[in-house]
């Protein structure tokens, strides 16, 4: 059995995840990274995208998050997420209709619209719904649908 090593997600509002992993794949401000057991202390700004994570008991699971920071210590790694939620968790029907409204207000297009924030809602439902997708084993589809 590989090394393992204790991972935390916590976002804003609880803790989404804790127990022991052997390694993860996260979604860097600077391009997608892997942590093994034993690496070397680190902190690192996340972006929007999927969390992946094989458990101690050799199971993939997926997050999808919405920023935030990465933090490996000698005693593990801790993941302060703006926002995560497992794959199992994701509300499909909620993540459309959250695609829907931003791609209106993206279209719409009126006076005085943040569009740098309609992007950001937009590109956090199409993650929502890839890490659902993927994370239920859901064949087929587009992500943009």
């Amino acid at each position: 059995m590989p090394p393992l090593y204790d991972l935390t997600i916590v976002s804003a509002d609880r803790i989404v995840y804790r127990g022991k992993v052997e390694s993860l794949v996260a979604p860097g401000a600077m391009g997608s990274f892997g942590v093994l057991a034993h690496h070397a202390p680190m902190v690192a700004e996340l972006e929007t995208g999927e969390l992946d994570v094989v458990t101690d008991q050799g199971e993939q699971v997926s997050f999808a998050i919405s920023g935030g920071l990465l933090e490996v210590t000698w005693s593990g790694v801790t993941v302060l997420a703006d926002s995560a939620e497992a794959a199992v968790e994701i509300d499909v029907a909620r993540a459309r209709a959250a695609q829907e409204r931003a791609r209106e207000r993206l279209r719409a297009h009126h006076a005085g619209m943040d569009v740098v924030r309609a992007q950001a809602a937009l590109r956090r439902a199409l993650n929502r719904l890839r890490v659902a997708r993927r994370g239920r084993r859901e064949p087929g589809g587009s992500d943009d649908g």
